[in-house]
């Protein structure tokens, strides 16, 4: 990497396309501290990798830059972009993310660093997409810098240049600059789920859960270390992925207090983004609290659930008619509609089914 001589003049790269920016007496580049600063402070926070963009540049510069996620036989998924055109992106999205070399990496396990320029210099680039890439997209070279997330899943920050390409030196850089930027990534998936995980129990009072995150081909982007020895506990077995991914209900409930609660807030996360988050927690509330939950999470109407109150501290069919000033014949109606959304057949189900919940 070249950098500006003592006497702060800018020297130029011919691989380069603009100046290096002043050094400054320790030989980085000038406002390097802020910007890694700048980064360290988002660690968790959904503006993370924008940032981390930010503090790369100012060493490898570039025209326009692409935040990505690939995932295992799925379309990758923009999280963030700026300079890319229309044109360019929704013909990336229709079909030439298949040609992508990148969408071909997802598996391979290991973190890499490559560029576009490498790929054609040794005839492997797709010549289809290296014309997208000349003639629509408008560039040059893309150096992109990977790094993991899970079997068959890794981030890519893409940067691009559309007049020079990348030096050697710049490559060799970017890859000891990910060594650092791989730990920085790691701890960031760990403080975004535990931010996302805080922001659920801010607005709900339970235990501390398992966390399971999925994409919507239910491939696991991250799992507790303990979510298989709970959802054992709460479903007599371990549901597979696909299972759990196949239901569409907020929450299910599982045996002794247990649930499965799916998270509906889309967070702008490039982690999160597009992806399922799982909680599985184990809850002890009292009578009132459970078939509250209990009439939420099944969709109870306000009758069904003052009727399944009333059976519950033991009251007869007349007494329930009596006290919600309707017919025994009308409690009747309801405790049958009760039974069939629930696919039970007794009151002793009914009961059984409020008791265990939770």
């Amino acid at each position: 990497m070249k950098i500006a001589s003592m006497d702060e003049t800018p020297l130029k790269d011919p691989f380069m396309s603009k100046s290096m920016p002043l050094s400054t007496a320790s030989g980085l580049p000038q406002g390097f501290g802020a910007l890694m600063a700048a980064a360290l402070r988002n660690l968790g926070h959904p503006n993370f990798y924008e940032s981390m963009v930010e503090f790369v540049r100012q060493m490898i510069p570039c025209d326009l830059w692409i935040i990505a996620r690939y995932d295992a036989l799925s379309k990758p998924l923009i999280v963030s972009e700026n300079g890319m055109n229309v044109n360019a992106k929704a013909l990336y999205s229709d079909r030439m993310w298949q040609r992508d070399p990148l969408s071909k990496r997802t598996d391979q396990a290991d973190a890499r660093v490559f560029s576009l320029g490498q790929l054609r210099s040794n005839g492997t680039l797709d010549r289809v997409y290296a014309r997208y890439v000349d003639s629509t997209l408008g560039i040059e070279d893309e150096l992109a810098l990977l790094f993991p997330i899970s079997d068959g899943s890794f981030l890519a920050l893409c940067l691009d240049r559309q007049g020079n390409l990348f030096s050697q030196e710049e490559l060799a850089l970017a890859r000891e600059l990910q060594t650092m930027l791989v730990e920085m990534h790691n701890q960031h998936i760990l403080r975004a789920i535990d931010r996302q995980v805080s922001l659920f129990l801010h607005h709900n009072t339970s235990g501390k859960p398992e966390v399971m995150i999925m994409n919507a081909n239910n491939t696991v982007l991250y799992q507790s270390d303990t979510w298989s020895l709970a959802a054992a506990q709460a479903f007599d077995r371990e549901p597979q992925p696909a299972e759990i991914g196949s239901v569409r209900i907020a929450e299910t409930s599982g045996r002794d207090g247990w649930s499965l609660t799916r998270l509906n807030d889309d967070c702008p996360d490039a982690i999160l983004a597009g992806a399922e988050v799982y909680l599985l927690r184990r809850n002890s509330f009292g009578l009132d609290e459970r078939l509250s939950h209990f009439a939420r999470v099944h969709q109870l109407t306000q009758r069904q659930q003052e009727i399944l109150a009333l059976s519950l501290k033991g009251y007869s069919n007349a007494a329930i008619a009596a006290q919600l000033n309707i017919t025994t014949g009308g409690v009747k109606n309801h405790k049958l509609r009760l039974y069939e959304k629930l696919d039970i057949t007794t009151e002793r189900e009914l009961i059984s089914a409020v008791l265990s919940h939770l």
